[in-house]
């Protein structure tokens, strides 16, 4: 009897205290639990510290239209060895037309003496940069003295910048020279009407600030549109600013001078096209012009596009005429000699 009551109550004993150590458990496990929610729900603020923004950057300023322009001559063309009576005619001209710069050195540009022996004429080609031509050109200025390679790529858009380096040019290294003609690859020139008629008129004005060409507006070459007016550098105009036509024109080296000097002052060209040297910047920098469509002597050209050996004949007093290289790729070398041969008297096949 006893030992069954005390199996029983041993039995309870037993089973308390594993309840007990069950719930002790369950309390110990659910503790950090409840601890862990309450600090989920509740984290401590964060400190974020702002971090100050830095100075604006001031603005980069452009290094000017000067810094652009930069000049590789023949490391054979030596300046103190060329004759003091001698006027520079400055072609431009692209780094691919190698073929066409021999055809104008053996034709109209061939260097030679005039007047008795009292003056010389200098061909220099201005080319522009042309990753594909660098090898012949470095070629063709280790052969003649006369080829320049600016730091302007030859496309339209840059062709204010290469008139100007003509004249930066001529101003940088020919410091002494009264007056230069600037022309282009695509055109022939009477080098008899040049130098008997048209020198004579410049000479005589070569002390004052001009630009000697063709301004009248039915002597404009179609060419599209043209740049904006530049306010940095414009005077007050209602927007009828003259400018030369681009196949042939000469400058002072006064009113070279006054057009650089205006330049220096603006960082860049904008929408660049041929009327701005002898247009915009001419206007800016009070250079005068001489028209020659308006001269006494009554200078003729004519676009003749590939037919001045036509063209020459038919008047022997034309100053200049276009190749076929003025609307497109060149036709034939032959147009440059064949035209050369009319002026000089020689016999046509």
């Amino acid at each position: 009897m006893f030992a069954g009551y005390f199996g029983r109550r041993r039995f309870k004993s037993i089973l308390a205290v594993f309840l007990g150590f069950l719930v002790l458990i369950a309390l110990l496990y659910k503790t950090p639990k409840q601890e862990h929610q309450l600090y989920t729900e509740s984290p401590r603020p964060i400190q974020i510290q702002k971090t100050p923004s830095p100075p604006l950057a001031p603005i980069k300023k452009r290094p000017g239209v000067m810094s652009l322009i930069e000049f590789k001559n023949s490391p054979y063309l030596v300046f103190r060895s060329l004759p003091t009576n001698f006027i520079p005619i400055m072609i431009l001209s692209k780094a691919a037309n190698i073929e066409v710069r021999d055809a104008i050195r053996r034709t109209w540009g061939f260097y030679r003496s005039y007047r008795n022996d009292t003056l010389r004429m200098k061909v220099f080609f201005l080319v522009g940069t042309d990753d594909f031509m660098t090898h012949r050109i470095l070629t063709e200025q280790n052969v003649f003295d006369d080829v320049i390679q600016i730091t302007v790529p030859d496309m339209y858009s840059f062709s204010a910048y290469k008139e100007l380096s003509a004249m930066v040019w001529v101003r940088s290294y020919l410091p002494d020279i009264p007056f230069y003609i600037k022309t282009e690859d695509d055109v022939i020139i009477n080098m008899k009407i040049l130098v008997d008629r048209l020198l004579p008129m410049i000479e005589s004005i070569a002390n004052q600030k001009l630009i000697v060409g063709w301004f009248a507006s039915e002597n404009v070459v179609p060419r599209g549109s043209y740049q904006k007016f530049i306010d940095a550098v414009m005077t007050q105009t209602n927007g009828e600013v003259p400018y030369a036509m681009s196949l042939l024109y000469a400058v002072t080296a006064i009113g070279a001078d006054r057009m650089i000097d205006t330049i220096s002052k603006i960082e860049h060209i904008d929408y660049p096209g041929d009327p701005f040297v002898t247009g915009i910047l001419r206007d800016a920098a009070e250079v005068q012009i001489t028209n020659l469509s308006r001269s006494p002597e009554n200078f003729k050209y004519e676009l003749a596009n590939g037919g001045c050996r036509r063209a020459f004949e038919k008047n022997h007093n034309l100053l200049m005429c276009t190749s076929s290289l003025h609307v497109g790729p060149i036709v034939s070398m032959m147009e440059y000699f064949e035209a050369w041969n009319v002026l000089i008297g020689q016999p046509q096949p």
